[in-house]
């Protein structure tokens, strides 16, 4: 079934409604709606009457658990294994069983009443009660029923019971209203006047009122020109005094408007006591939770549910914070913060607050507000109540819980800016005339203006990069006469651990040299000692660089173990780099880069088994071992390489084709023609 919730923070008032005349109809809504009116069981399933019975007995059932005491059952054991062995009840069985459960409750509710009712929690817990005690009596009326449309559905709350089947009443015309099932029983409007149903969709409390509220923990309020609360039982409490409208809430809790045009909470007692739970009010409005705010004039407060004060009404505006997490309190065009318990946290002092949103992944505690006055902005640290330092601005927080800062120095206003933590702790101090925004890995650019810059001469801006923690993860290059050397930090993650950083290191006679710095994903420290002009991965133990015209390469610690020298650095090949050298000719050098096969080739590939093809130029393929010995000599047309058979095809000028094995060895049958071409090869 479809859930669906009401709007809870709406303004709780008072007017005229097409329903009936002088009812509450801007207060909470306690009954969730849909298009159907309330219900609806796309796929509904019938059971009868003894499943119907189970069901309500093994609701009751879970829902007592939660208030029995291990030490001492208020329910029989056999009721459990009951309940396991069997798929229903009998009529027999139904009335024991269940009146047993309603004992239990009734003994809990007599304890819990005993108890003067002063918190939230209280009152939660005597709700419960009386809600799953009125769902049970409700569902008395399965007693004697076998048959019927009872259907497994979900009441309005969303829980799981087994009742009539409401929506086959929708087409009956005499219907205006059908709720569904609240506390076990379905407000209706039939022929112009409320009413309700039990669980077995009997009229247990006719269609005579003018207007009816849902059951609230065992009464509900219904009016027939005044106003009464009414039992499960039809049994209707003297008019109750004063009172020209009402409107349920929840946890037997309700809001009542007097002939005094006052509002008030009143609660189910109140038939009895005669006297309201709180204060009277010229408004009481749902403020969030359990928590109303309430105005007298136009001043506000606060109370809760229960009636009892958060806040005296002495407040000219009360507002949620952006995070739902503190109360904004406003007072002579001052703002301060509460709490739920209405504990000042910050007196109305500051022309605005904003709260600060942290990820609770960077701290779950976190409580800081930003605070604005006439010196300028704060970071206030609630839990320890501690005060930032004065800044001009303040960003936004980003994923780390950190924030760009900037403060305005001395007589010419200079702004200088770093980043502060959400407790108002400077991270990077503000002394740099650019901060730029962090990357995903936590690195940011700050620039600074330098007037003796080495490189170009005069003005020039310096970069450095910082890490998340405050920490220098590449500083300027001569802090005395720093270069004007510029960094963009990327999200681009090179061989899984390296985060690349463009560079532009100004030249001498203008103009920059564009390059790369690697940074250590894992330690956010610098990678390489100086940028270059390109940076690959080369294979599992080293990168490629470009320094100059040269390539070169690094380890995976940084170090540099093979000079740049090379105009072109093409593979690793069974121990083995394939290279171009100077005169544009290719060969082979080991790691250490000591020549191993001479630059003499025009086009060379990988190692396949200890040989490689290389090419001396047109129509001059041969094959090679890593001694550089000629297996086939560079004067064939082609030489190809078949990794399904491991063989070397071999063409020849005149196109006669011949195969070689992994040894070296041509296994053609026109072998003898190939070792022919050899020997002669041989003896140039």
């Amino acid at each position: 079934m479809k859930k669906f919730y009401s709007i809870l923070f709406l303004i709780i008032g008072f007017g005229y409604s097409s329903v009936a005349q002088g009812q509450v109809v801007q207060a909470v809504s306690v009954s969730p709606k849909d298009s159907t009116g309330g219900f609806a069981n796309a796929q509904q399933q019938y059971v009868s009457g003894a499943v119907a019975r189970k069901s309500i007995v093994s609701y009751a059932k879970s829902n007592m658990s939660q208030f029995e005491d291990n030490k001492k059952k208020t329910l029989p054991k056999e009721l459990d294994s009951l309940l396991v062995k069997q798929d229903f009840l009998t009529h027999e069985q139904f009335p024991n069983y269940l009146s047993q459960i309603e004992n239990a409750y009734k003994r809990e509710l007599e304890i819990v009443n005993k108890i003067t009712i002063d918190n939230v929690s209280k009152l939660e817990q005597a709700s419960q009660l009386n809600k799953t005690y009125s769902i049970s009596q409700s569902g008395q009326c399965f007693a004697e029923k076998d048959k019927g449309s009872f259907i497994l559905t979900k009441d309005d709350e969303g829980k799981a019971i087994t009742g009539f089947a409401l929506e086959s009443l929708k087409g009956n015309p005499r219907y205006g209203l059908i709720d569904n099932y609240h506390q076990g029983y379905a407000r209706i409007k039939k022929d112009m006047v409320f009413g309700f149903l039990n669980l077995c969709g009997e009229e247990v409390i006719p269609a005579q009122y003018d207007y009816a509220e849902p059951f609230n923990d065992g009464k509900a309020l219904v009016k027939k020109f005044f106003w009464h609360f009414i039992t499960a039982e039809g049994i209707e409490s003297e008019v109750l005094t004063d009172i020209v409208d009402a409107k349920a809430i929840r946890y037997g809790i309700s809001l009542a408007k007097f002939k005094s045009n006052k509002f008030a909470l009143i609660d189910n007692n109140y038939d009895v006591i005669k006297k309201p739970i709180s204060a009277g009010f010229d408004e009481i409005e749902v403020f969030v939770g359990n928590i109303f705010k309430v105005r007298n004039g136009k001043q506000y407060g606060l109370i809760k549910i229960d009636g009892s004060v958060i806040t005296d009404v002495v407040f000219d505006r009360i507002s949620l914070s952006e995070a739902n997490r503190w109360i904004l309190v406003e007072q002579n065009k001052k703002v301060g913060l509460i709490d739920s318990e209405g504990n000042t946290r910050i007196k109305p002092s500051y022309d605005y607050i904003k709260t600060v949103v942290i990820d609770p992944s960077v701290s779950p505690t976190a409580a800081s507000v930003v605070a604005k006055d006439a010196s300028g902005l704060r970071i206030i640290e609630l839990n320890e109540r501690k005060l930032s330092e004065t800044y001009s601005s303040i960003g936004e927080f980003n994923r780390f819980g950190l924030a760009a800062a900037c403060k305005t120095i001395g007589e010419k206003a200079t702004i200088k800016c770093g980043y502060i933590n959400f407790d108002g702790s400077e991270v990077i101090p503000p002394v740099y005339d650019e901060v730029q925004p962090f990357n995903l890995t936590g690195l940011a650019v700050v620039s600074e203006k330098a007037a003796n810059c080495s490189k170009p001469v005069g003005n020039c801006v310096v970069d450095m990069v910082y890490d998340r923690f405050g920490r220098v993860v590449i500083d300027r290059v001569n802090p005395s006469a720093p270069e004007g050397i510029r960094y963009m930090v990327t999200d681009t993650i090179l061989a899984s651990t390296l985060i690349v950083i463009r560079t532009e290191t100004p030249l001498e006679k203008g103009g920059v040299d564009e390059g790369y710095n690697l940074v250590d994903k894992n330690t956010l420290k610098r990678f390489t000692t100086e940028a270059y002009k390109n940076i690959r991965k080369f294979d599992k133990t080293n990168l490629a660089m470009l320094k100059g015209d040269k390539w070169g390469l690094l380890d995976f610690t940084g170090k540099e173990v093979l000079a740049p020298s090379y105009n072109e650095l093409l593979f690793s090949s069974e121990g083995l780099i394939g290279v171009k050298y100077d005169n544009n000719k290719y060969g082979f050098i080991d790691k250490k880069g000591k020549v191993q096969i001479t630059f003499e080739y025009t086009e060379i590939n990988p190692f396949k088994n200890g040989m490689a093809v290389v090419s001396k130029g047109n129509n001059k393929y041969g094959i090679i071992n890593k001694f550089n010995a000629k297996i086939a000599p560079c004067m064939f047309k082609s030489v190809k390489y078949v990794e399904e058979t491991s063989l070397y095809e071999i063409t020849d000028t005149s196109n006669n084709q011949y195969n070689l094995n992994s040894a070296g060895d041509c296994i053609s049958s026109n072998s003898a023609k190939f070792y022919e071409l050899v020997r002669k090869a041989n003896q140039k």
